[in-house]
């Protein structure tokens, strides 16, 4: 391959055969090594017909790929481009390839939303993309945690069983807890089958994944917890639970398995990424035995700005003008009504003066109800034109509950 500032680097889509080349190359851009066995569920979910980068005689030098997935928004589902594998060759930086490579996807991909992982999230602000789901990752001592006297823990229980077992229970109680939960995407059986893969090479230092269900007082099943312990141990005390998935229908439900969870012998210390409203920490009689960090998680980047915010569902009726501009230019960008509430709403384009101007960065954060506008304006990247209409759209945007998105991909 000639020097890299000798070569012109050309926009291909990938093959469809051409699946492990591309994330050999996507694995490089990581600077992580190809592991053929820990990457093979990676490899089936690929859609080759959604992969594109930069080529130089024949080897990639850039990589980037989406899902055509659902997230759960407030209300509702939309389909959404869950963007991942972008990478670009450390010989090929500062080059533009990754603008191109954005500018490329963002005017390709069908659907009216685009969701991503920043692996450094202060790259993708630029290209219209808004931190919308804050989670918290939380961590102590088990000893520590004692509820309070007055926690309802119900009249169930809990009982480990395997995956099998798992998947046949929880993939409907998943969907059926899905609706409530704004961020979340939808899991066909392929990406079920990716979620609990659980091969040794994807695991490294860490335990087989156990699993354990919260059945209600007459059996039926209503939570599900998944969790990973160190792979060697000593037999003694001192271990450390990472919890990879909890969730119940009722707050009894729910605090019985975080009790099954700090309960557990030999393990002194607990780790968790858990969505910004999780009410563990009002359960602890010591409200700070557990430290809480506020940790961003997906990004969100609205493509088709009336077809995004039809999709969802408003907390308050509200009727505003809302100015929209869009990093790829002011083609992109508009002035559209809102006009909505609970039962759903209408979105159009007008010609009126707006009531709230914001960047599609700004309302990509606020879309699932994670990122208050009026925070936004209280920064100074959203300006109210016209008194209250700030406060009233931030009220409508709200959720029920905050985003979050256990996914990752």
């Amino acid at each position: 391959m000639p020097a890299p500032h000798l070569t012109s680097p050309q926009l291909v889509a990938c093959p469809p055969e051409g699946d492990e080349a591309f994330l050999r190359a996507t694995m490089h851009g990581f600077h992580r090594d190809w592991d053929g066995d820990a990457l093979e569920p990676a490899v089936r979910l690929l859609d080759t017909g959604r992969s594109f980068g930069h080529q130089v005689e024949g080897g990639w030098v850039s990589t980037c790929s989406s899902y055509a997935r659902r997230l759960v928004v407030p209300g509702g589902t939309v389909s959404t481009a869950a963007v991942t594998w972008v990478t670009v060759s450390p010989s090929y930086r500062r080059r533009g390839l990754l603008t191109e490579l954005m500018a490329h996807q963002l005017a390709t991909v069908p659907e009216p939303v685009a969701l991503l992982w920043a692996s450094e999230a202060g790259i993708y602000g630029r290209y219209g993309y808004g931190a919308a789901v804050p989670s918290l990752r939380v961590s102590g001592p088990t000893r520590e945690t004692a509820f309070r006297a007055d926690v309802d823990l119900g009249g169930g229980s809990v009982e480990e069983v395997g995956s099998e077992e798992f998947r046949s229970v929880v993939v409907p109680l998943h969907a059926r807890l899905l609706a409530d939960r704004p961020g979340s995407l939808d899991r066909t059986a392929a990406w079920w089958d990716a979620a609990l893969d659980d091969r040794p090479s994807r695991r490294p230092g860490q335990s087989a994944q156990r699993y354990a269900l919260h059945h209600d007082e007459t059996g039926a099943v209503d939570g599900y917890l998944a969790f990973r312990l160190p792979a060697a141990a000593d037999f003694g005390p001192g271990l450390t639970v990472r919890v990879t998935a909890l969730d119940a229908v009722t707050p009894a439900a729910h605090a019985r398995l975080w009790r099954f969870v700090l309960d557990l012998d030999l393990v002194r210390t607990v780790e968790a990424a858990v969505a910004g409203d999780d009410p563990l920490p009002h359960l602890l009689a010591d409200p700070l035995a557990l430290t809480s960090t506020v940790s961003e998680s997906t990004h969100v980047r609205l493509l088709d700005v009336p077809a995004a915010l039809e999709a969802r569902r408003y907390a308050t009726d509200v009727d505003v003008v809302v100015a929209v501009t869009d990093p790829r230019g002011p083609e992109y960008g508009g002035t559209y009504r809102l006009a909505g509430g609970p039962d759903g709403a209408s979105v159009g384009r007008v010609e009126s003066s707006p009531d709230v101007h914001l960047g599609v960065r700004e309302l990509g954060a606020a879309y699932l109800g994670g990122t208050p506008l009026t925070t936004l304006g209280r920064a100074g990247l959203v300006q109210e034109r016209t008194p209250g209409a700030l406060g009233a759209l931030a009220r409508a945007l709200a959720g029920p509950r905050l985003p979050f998105c256990r996914d990752y991909f």
